[in-house]
């Protein structure tokens, strides 16, 4: 049985991931077919946003759960907080995207957590309670 630690028995954050970024592909898709590129960019970009602060979220809260280097982590989660804020700011200020396209784009956030958590791998009926 593989253990909290090892590689491989985080099947379900691994697919969460993965779903947060199919359903940014498909966000932006829907995007570039409805809307056009500016659109599809602004989508994609939001898409990519919602990604990177899911793997360093999972990351950051893997770390913390296992005792190993929370000091560092601790200080990245703390940068990963003020770059998205600031990112999203100067994105926002210098009207690369539009708002409503870059919301849009980090919606796939809760859409790819639903569905990685409703369709993803289930854990084994033998494991232990945590």
């Amino acid at each position: 049985m593989a253990k909290p630690s090892e590689p491989g028995s985080d099947a379900g954050t691994r697919a969460a991931v993965v779903a947060v970024a199919c359903s940014a592909a498909v966000l932006t898709l829907a995007a570039l077919v409805t809307f056009g590129l500016q659109t599809a960019f602004g989508v994609a970009t939001g898409g990519l946003l919602a990604t990177a602060n899911l793997m360093v979220f999972v990351r950051a809260g893997k770390a913390f759960l296992d005792k190993k280097g929370t000091a560092p982590w601790a200080m990245i989660a703390v940068l990963k907080f003020l770059l998205l804020f600031g990112g999203v700011w100067m994105i926002l200020r210098t009207g690369i995207v539009s708002p409503l396209a870059l919301a849009f784009g980090y919606g796939s956030l809760p859409i790819g957590i639903t569905l990685g958590g409703l369709f993803g791998p289930k854990p084994p009926e033998d494991a232990p309670e945590p």
